[in-house]
């Protein structure tokens, strides 16, 4: 596949994106965020408990979208929306003028080995990208198991400048995940939009 041919694959996904979003954002311009989803413990709960929020879970992975739906609908979650999508493209979707209140990045994967830490998600590329989505205040709740990616995440973030590391770590709820039921021993820490 050439260069032209994957710009051209991508462009069609952004574009089926925006279309399937339309119904979320024409609900709301602000919206909390979680990427990595996984089968929507999370979001899924938090949704239910703050109804008057819009909240979208995102994944690469269609059936733990399906769990997710599945599971804000047996919590009578109406303003939870569950999207398979990639968070780059997923932003890149989303409408002018709408914006992220909150985001919840769980449990990502740590790309342990030195040689793939330009894949870790919370990067100064991606928190570059991702401010120019967020309100001023918006915060960034970041939760992980492995001690070495905790400490480079808090590292990215205190070099940014779109960002402030908070002395907050507790989330505005909580809920078990899958993850954490597995996962004694974990970390958070709480950023914020300057």
């Amino acid at each position: 596949m050439s260069l032209q041919e994957a710009l051209e694959r991508r462009a069609g996904r952004v574009a089926a994106l925006r279309e399937a979003c339309a119904p979320i954002f024409g609900r709301s311009k602000s919206v909390t965020l979680e990427i990595g989803c996984g089968k929507g413990h999370y979001l899924s709960s938090y949704a239910a408990r703050f109804p008057e929020e819009t909240c979208v879970g995102i994944d690469l992975i269609s059936k733990r979208v399906e769990d997710g739906r599945r599971r804000a609908k047996n919590r009578n979650a109406g303003n939870a929306f569950f999207v398979k999508a990639e968070a780059m493209e997923f932003l890149e979707a989303m409408p002018a003028g709408a914006r992220l209140e909150k985001i919840f990045i769980f449990f990502p994967d740590p790309w342990p080995k030195e040689k793939h830490h330009k894949r870790r998600l919370i990067r100064g590329e991606f928190l570059d990208y991702i401010r120019q989505f967020c309100s001023v205040g918006c915060k960034m709740y970041f939760r992980t198991d492995h001690a070495e990616y905790f400490e480079w995440a808090k590292a990215e973030i205190a070099k940014n400048s779109s960002w402030e590391l908070s002395e907050e770590t507790e989330l505005p709820h909580e809920e078990v995940s899958q993850f954490q039921r597995i996962l004694p021993v974990f970390s958070t820490l709480v950023a914020v939009a300057s």
